[in-house]
């Protein structure tokens, strides 16, 4: 909505997103504008690697070195097994999908308040900047990959005819990162306890979804519970498609996509109702 206010002479224009919007001209805000998301993108990682020393190769180093550590203690001290999987090819699979989703999150969330300083002098498509970390984050993903390859040529373990899936399976995983933090960034915007929450309960959820152990190390009667959980399906179903470990029931399938739908949807709306207030109260 535009409102004409005249004082002294001057006119203002004042720019607010119409509240009327339904989540399907949301998705087409997103369409129209993505060359401005692989924009601020780019920008991002440049900003994130600019002054650092050995620049794009933290991307590598960090997932390297978590997957030490997790496989001297996890998969030499504690002898967790993994489906039948070397455990470091086992648990490296688990934490770059699981970094990657996590990274969505966390920034995503932290979009609006991140980019205060230009969604308070410039007018676009709010909508888009939750969805500029599943795009830089995919970056260092892509790269950490490389180092996932080589650890299953050292181990000798072939990917199975599936693998080209993987790519849809983590684009799934990047989206639902997005409607998580489409959700939760106008909140962070207005109440600052969610950003600062978010990095601890995420870094839990690591421990409560299969990373670092397979689904089937844990009791039976309690399995059901992975089910609830959209993330370790999508990461057991990547890992399947990738290693050959026993793929999650269709059932678990079926309630990702609702998962993501409800999530997405309900983000929206969040979204939806208090962009108009952002500026003001950012």
């Amino acid at each position: 909505m535009t409102d004409m206010l005249s004082k002294h002479g001057a006119a203002r224009v004042v720019i607010r997103p119409r509240a009327d919007r339904t989540m399907w001209d949301g998705l087409r805000d997103i369409w129209l504008n993505r060359d401005i998301a692989w924009t601020l993108a780019l920008r991002e990682i440049q900003i994130r690697y600019k002054q650092s020393v050995i620049g794009i190769a933290w991307a590598v180093l960090q997932p390297l070195i978590t997957t030490i550590i997790f496989s001297v203690i996890f998969g030499f001290l504690a002898k967790i097994p993994a489906d039948g999987i070397p455990y470091p090819v086992f648990v490296l699979s688990g934490l770059l999908f699981w970094q990657y989703f996590s990274k969505v999150v966390v920034e995503a969330s932290g979009a609006l308040v991140k980019n205060e300083g230009i969604i308070t002098k410039v007018f676009f498509p709010r909508i888009i900047l939750p969805l500029v970390p599943t795009i830089s984050a995919g970056v260092d993903l892509c790269i950490s990959l490389v180092i996932l390859l080589a650890l299953m040529l050292i181990y000798g373990v072939v990917p199975t005819p599936y693998v080209v899936l993987l790519p849809l399976l983590l684009i799934f995983g990047g989206l639902l990162g997005y409607a998580i933090g489409l959700m939760l960034s106008p909140l962070n915007a207005i109440y600052r306890d969610i950003g600062i929450a978010l990095p601890f309960f995420v870094q839990i959820g690591m421990y409560v979804t299969p990373v670092i152990y397979p689904v089937s190390f844990v009791p039976e009667k309690y399995q059901w519970v992975f089910i609830l959980n959209p993330v370790a399906t999508l990461l057991d179903t990547a890992r399947a498609v990738l290693l050959g470990t026993p793929f999650p029931s269709l059932a678990a399938l079926g309630i990702v996509v609702l998962w993501a739908g409800i999530i997405f949807n309900f983000g929206f709306r969040i979204f939806r109702k208090l962009e108009p207030t952002i500026v003001d109260r950012i």
